[in-house]
């Protein structure tokens, strides 16, 4: 009987609370070790570990570039062998082993060969597991439900969990960081060290937490029939193979060769390259602005000088306070607009922020709405562009990891060299360039929302076409 109660939501496209919450749960730990990595990995590599600028970014590249080669790995892994719950242990036990090493200050002499070597496996270690949780936990999204509302809904509980995760993160930046004199001061190991600590204890209960409430039966492949779209999603442009229910009857229509498969549907079958590659470009749109305005806004305050290091830990707060609130309006948003018309208005957003930044001076009131911008357009983008992913998946989740892998694959390598060239030709003189931070955080978060709608625009006209 309970084994019934709990498949019967499935079958009517809609998920109890329990799971819902208790879903959002399993990606709680990414998501601390992403704010942490992305935030203040710079700021930790050059200001304490004393490492120079063009090395501490090498470093960050290094763990975009094994995040995003392991990424195709466990798409297809996750998708093939086992069960997706089994490799989100495998990923949380590497992300705990290894996340503390990278902040724990173990080795204190910059130069030498062990210190590097303990900093390169460690990162290894860390951006393997970090992408093991990320495709498991994401391919368990379209195995949940086959309503791409209940999917957008799903999609917006994680970005809720994470950015009040991340929230509670920030304030315990600020109180434990704050009685510092200075805003990143040499020596200042300790409170990384005990930040980090708090961080994986919250982060390894969240994980239990998960796996002990989300029944892992809901996560077997169940076939449905597919619920009617609405006008303008990917689901209604894209074309149906049978009106037969029977799995067995979708499953061997799709591939036993009596069925004759025409040139019209391979051209617009659901793995369609095209729109796969054009989904693709909009979610790097939107992890470009995420991760280079998390990498890029740490180093914008402390540049600034103003509100010392409370405002070091307070900005981020307001940003992802901001990012929490529009993930729960967006619910509603998306129900009478419509994902395209969500993801143009965060686009809108992102470009304001980028405008605060850059023009409207200086100010404790500039740097807090710039957060609140950064944290709103993020949060949209990110959920948008992450349904109109599930979307493209349909009922079709037998290959969700592997689609989820090829669309997260871009954006880690992208994001990896955009931040290499930046630091790459950092300006160290700061007569010379004194807003040099100032100018990149804008940069990035205009160019970045720009590419998002442009290949908004794209991915509209090929679901038209």
């Amino acid at each position: 009987m309970a084994e019934s109660s709990e498949r019967t939501p499935l079958v009517e496209r809609s998920i109890s609370l329990t799971t819902r919450v208790a879903y959002a749960m399993g990606h709680v730990f990414n998501d601390l070790t992403a704010a942490m990595w992305f935030s203040y990995t710079l700021l930790f590599l050059q200001r304490i570990a004393l490492l120079e600028p063009l090395t501490a970014g090498t470093l960050l590249l290094l763990g975009q570039v094994i995040d995003a080669l392991m990424t195709p790995v466990f798409g297809v892994l996750v998708d093939r062998y086992s069960k997706k719950k089994v490799w989100h242990v495998v990923g949380s036990v590497m992300v705990t082993v290894s996340f503390p090493v990278i902040f724990g200050s173990f080795v204190r002499n910059p130069y030498s060969v062990g210190t590097m070597f303990v900093y390169v496996l460690s990162i290894m270690v860390f951006q393997t597991g970090w992408a093991a949780v990320q495709i498991s936990h994401l391919s368990m999204i379209p195995a949940l439900t086959n309503s791409p509302l209940v999917r957008a809904e799903l999609t917006a509980i994680r970005q809720i969990f994470r950015s009040s995760r991340r929230s509670g993160d920030c304030l315990h930046r600020y109180v434990d960081c704050t009685a510092k004199r200075t805003i990143v001061p040499a020596g200042s190991y300790r409170c990384f060290q005990n930040i980090v600590v708090v961080l994986t204890l919250f982060g390894a209960v969240s994980t239990v937490l998960f796996h002990v409430f989300l029944n892992a039966r809901l996560l077997e492949a169940i076939r449905t029939p597919p619920r009617p779209a609405t006008a303008g999603s990917v689901e209604a442009n894209r074309p149906v193979p049978s009106t037969s229910t029977s799995a067995v009857s979708v499953t061997t229509e799709t591939t036993t060769p009596s069925t004759p498969v025409t040139g019209s549907y391979q051209r617009k079958g659901w793995f369609s390259t095209s729109l796969l590659v054009r989904v693709a470009l909009l979610y790097v749109a939107s992890r470009l602005f995420i991760t280079l305005a998390t990498v890029y806004l740490p180093l914008y305050i402390e540049e600034t000088g103003i509100g010392g290091r409370q405002a070091l830990a307070t900005v981020p707060l307001v940003s992802y306070t901001a990012s929490f609130i529009a993930a729960l309006l967006l619910k509603y948003i998306n129900r009478s607009c419509g994902t395209k018309v969500c993801y143009l208005l965060g686009s809108l957003i992102g470009m304001a922020a980028a405008g605060v930044v850059e023009f409207a001076g200086s100010g404790a009131a500039v740097m807090y709405s710039a957060g609140v911008l950064i944290g709103a357009g993020s949060s949209i983008t990110m959920v948008t562009a992450l349904s109109i992913t599930a979307e493209l998946i349909g009922t079709r989740t037998e290959s969700s990891a592997l689609v989820y892998s090829i669309v997260t694959f871009l954006d880690k390598i992208v994001t990896g060299l955009v931040v290499i060239v930046i630091e790459r030709w950092r300006c160290l003189d700061k007569e010379l360039c004194p807003n040099y931070n100032r100018d990149t955080l804008a940069v990035v978060c205009a160019s970045s929302m720009a590419l998002g709608l442009v290949t908004l625009s794209l991915v509209s006209r090929c679901i038209s076409n």
